[in-house]
């Protein structure tokens, strides 16, 4: 299959259809539609950022609704069409590229790189065109479009989370004219959607996500019925912004400092926690600590929109014969799936594991996705045999007390269903004595200076928690005799739980010197991103004694910034590392977001061969890839980039993407931003603002639980030999120059064997070179000779040994053995 089918592919299987009433769709008739919306002929196929994908020529939802036989309204077609001609449609990228070269100082590029840009206004239509169109049809699309935030930069609540004032004016007269309204969100994350209630007349609403250059041909295919939709809701859609639980906790607003959160919001002092001489030290604050998206709201009784792994099909699915079984490492679910509708189609079949209460010991949230599984297209009256995996240790949790992860005595019931809110218990897993199946040591806990200072949402304060209050009340006959399943701490700890990647043998080197360690410690390059489009007047590199530079580019294609450096008399060659989650510049994807609505474990293996062949054809050796963060809240900037809310099912996904990428070919992947970077609000701080880089506050366990779940799972379940480190600070120190994080954690627990490099940016504002290489972090990008300079006076100032830098060149040259292994 071609790329583009590909692509198509995926944004067919990944598109949610979230309401359907009274069928409406598929389109029936070969009937006039009313389309409105500037995004029908502006649609947005990629996000922006690392996460932008610049494609020439993609169609658009009008043209390719067209190309399905579905007949716009003349009209109203004119009168968009005309506007397309006379005006901007989409929001422009006003970064001048070929001014990087007079912006040595990274952290200026970022803080014009991460300007705010609100949504254009929806065109003001004339009246008299929506009369003539409602005459002609009973029926409109309203597609709405958001491409704001991005990197550096999250959304808005006003204009942008909300409705634009235009936008709501003309679904107003949209839904005042025409019986049956179908919505269309071609969004790079959520907005309010509490006005569905308002509307009798939306009969149907879309999820389209940021689809890919296939996206609009995928949306019209779905919008006829030659294609029966199949996605699932990879995050929780709230009725207001206020339900979230992160909504109190979370700044956006950068451009007035005096909303900005920051220690003293929480009555914190700034310099006991090292950010002194700022005229903001910003912070963020976990407070919802391990109830994040559903685990939130199934937990609290909290009503919803629409739920987690929620979407409708134009068929119907029935579950039976549901069976649990112990087996060697875990619990085997299987059950089968019947198609009992009229119209081929596909089911994702979810599981749930749920500690039944009253429980004593560590408190868990109500419910936690623990497997899934997609059928193939079954046809009318068709069955197939789902199998869902489920390893002993997706029943442990963190407990700080102990340092240790324990599955606790008691009962576990296991609920299978087609969301999180419509399951049925299929099986208990009962378990007479806690079993520690990991013992850690603490790491990267709150800052000894916050600790009693800070509240954390905990089930301990609520009093009326119901979660099947929530839940619609349906059959369900408990857990028979047969599906009890009796597990003793032998069975969980037998063989033992991880599965990592076999240690390499200590990476030989060749004899170098202190100039030359430091210069393979950063990337090869003037040390400012983007630096590839500059003039590259800068030196990229240090020169000995004779002038003669230290290090080279010895890469085919790799440019400056962005490939490591070469020492070739010493065997050393360059490997070339290149953006992002959306592709590298051949096909335009659908984004991480809508992806991850797919539920299906063979597309993301296929999705990742496609982008290692792009890279494999490009020699790009390094995908700065999957971005691995968590939807902690809908105004994050990049969730377009992110898979889900859920660390399991973002794990799932990247782990499978992973996989595809790195099958015998020589490119790996490089996961990001690690870790707990899920506000770009000064997520780097601001040097001409005399802004901090944003301290992310929260427990340890909810870290581990959430936040590094998904990099645990590739470094254990994939095999990753790359990772990146992110630049917001994490319970007071620099994720980059942390020693808990780069080393205790990733190299001593996880067993990870391979090269951890910074985001690209400068040091002005985040870690020092010499305190990150000292901390594990081995190669700070795109680092040159600033950050040579760096380095060799942490050196001679004894912050970074010889050793150290010894240690993270070797690093370097297992990743590069990995790539040059699979060639």
């Amino acid at each position: 299959m071609d790329k583009k089918k590909i692509a198509r592919k995926i944004a067919e299987e990944s598109i949610v259809l979230l309401k359907n009433a009274d069928y409406i769709l598929p389109l029936k008739e070969k009937k006039e539609i009313a389309f409105f919306g500037r995004t029908q002929i502006g649609t947005l196929y990629s996000g922006n950022g690392s996460g932008g994908a610049n494609i020439a020529g993609c169609g658009t939802i009008l043209e390719e609704c067209e190309k399905r036989g579905i007949k716009p309204e003349s009209l109203l077609k004119e009168f968009y069409e005309y506007k397309a001609s006379a005006e901007q449609v989409t929001e422009e990228d006003e970064f001048d590229w070929t001014k990087v070269s007079e912006m040595v100082n990274s952290g200026i590029m970022y803080e014009i790189f991460g300007k705010y840009k609100a949504p254009l206004d929806e065109y003001d239509v004339p009246e008299t065109l929506i009369f003539q169109a409602a005459e002609k049809t009973d029926t409109a699309i309203f597609v709405i479009g958001r491409n704001s935030g991005g990197e550096e930069c999250d959304r808005h609540l006003p204009e942008d989370y909300y409705l634009t004032r235009s936008e709501e004016s003309l679904l107003k007269d949209i839904c005042t004219h025409f019986a049956n309204v179908v919505i269309v969100l071609n969004v790079n994350g959520l907005i309010d959607l509490s006005w569905m209630k308002k509307y009798a007349s939306i009969k149907s609403l879309l999820f389209i996500g940021i689809p890919g250059e296939e996206g609009a041909s995928a949306l019209a295919g779905i919008l006829t019925g030659e294609i029966n939709p199949s996605g699932k809701l990879a995050v929780t859609i709230a009725e207001h912004y206020e339900d979230y639980p992160s909504a109190d906790h979370f700044s956006w607003d950068k451009e007035h400092l005096e909303n900005i959160l920051d220690y003293e919001s929480y009555g914190l002092s700034p310099e006991e926690n090292g950010s002194t001489g700022f005229m903001k030290s910003p912070v963020t604050v976990y407070w919802e600590d391990i109830y994040t998206g559903y685990r939130y709201f199934d937990t609290f009784g909290k009503q919803v929109l629409y739920p987690f792994g929620y979407g409708l099909s134009y068929t119907a699915f029935a579950i039976s014969d549901a069976l649990v079984k112990k087996q060697n490492g875990g619990i085997m679910v299987t059950a089968d799936v019947k198609n009992i509708g009229e119209m081929s189609g596909k089911e994702v079949i979810q599981v749930y594991l749920s500690k039944v209460y009253p429980a004593e010991g560590v408190e868990r949230p109500y419910q936690e996705l623990k497997g899934f599984e997609k059928t193939s297209d079954l046809a009318p009256g068709e069955k197939e045999q789902v199998k869902i995996w489920i390893p002993w240790r997706e029943l442990a949790v963190y407990d700080e007390e102990r340092a240790a992860w324990i599955i606790e005595s008691g009962d576990y019931l296991l609920k299978m269903g087609k969301s999180s809110r419509d399951t049925f218990t299929v099986g208990m897993v009962c378990l007479r004595d806690t079993v520690i199946t990991e013992q850690c040591a603490n790491r990267l806990a709150i800052s000894g200076c916050n600790r009693g200072k800070l509240l954390f949402l905990t089930q301990k304060d609520c009093t009326e928690c119901q979660p099947e209050d929530v839940y619609e009340k349906k059959p369900d006959g408990g857990v028979t005799e047969t599906a009890v399943i009796s597990v003793t701490g032998e069975d969980i700890l037998a063989g033992g739980e991880s599965i990592q990647a076999e240690k390499e043998a200590q990476q030989s080197l060749p004899e170098l010197s202190i100039e030359e360690l430091a210069s393979l410690c950063v990337g090869y390059g003037p040390g400012t991103p983007f630096a590839a489009v500059g003039d590259r007047s800068d030196p990229a590199t240090i020169f000995d004694d004779e002038g003669k530079p230290i290090t080279t580019n010895s890469h085919p294609t790799g440019y400056p910034g962005y490939v490591s450096p070469a020492i070739a008399e010493k065997g050393i060659k360059s490997i070339f590392y290149k953006d992002g989650p959306a592709g590298i510049g051949g096909v335009a994807w659908p984004t991480e977001m809508l992806i991850a609505c797919s539920f299906d474990k063979k597309l993301w293996q296929m999705f990742g061969d496609a982008v290692g062949k792009e890279c494999e054809e490009q020699q790009v050796n390094v995908w700065l890839a999957p971005a691995v963060n968590l939807h902690r809240n809908p105004l994050c900037g990049r969730n377009f980039e992110y898979f889900s809310e859920d660390p399991y099912l973002t794990g799932v996904c990247a782990c499978e993407i992973t996989k595809g990428v790195q099958n015998s070919r020589p490119v790996i992947v490089c996961p990001k931003h690690f870790a707990a970077n899920e506000q770009e609000t000064f997520r780097r701080g601001n040097a001409g603002k005399n802004v901090d880089a944003v301290d992310s506050i929260l427990t340890e366990r909810a870290l581990r639980e959430q936040y590094l779940k998904p990099f645990e799972m590739l470094v254990k379940d994939a095999g990753i030999a790359c990772i990146m480190t992110s630049f917001n600070k994490i319970n007071g120190s620099f994720s980059g120059g942390s020693h808990d994080l780069c080393t205790h954690i990733l190299r001593e627990e996880w067993g990870f064997e391979g090269a951890v490099v910074t985001d690209w940016g400068d040091m002005d504002m985040v870690v020092d070179g010499a305190d990150a290489v000292a901390a594990g972090n081995d190669i700070v990008m795109p680092g040159g000779p600033p950050v040579i300079r760096q380095i060799l006076k942490g050196y001679e100032e004894g912050r970074v040994t010889r050793e150290e830098l010894e240690q993270a060149v070797r690093h370097l040259l297992i990743m590069i053995k990995r790539i040059r292994l699979a060639d």
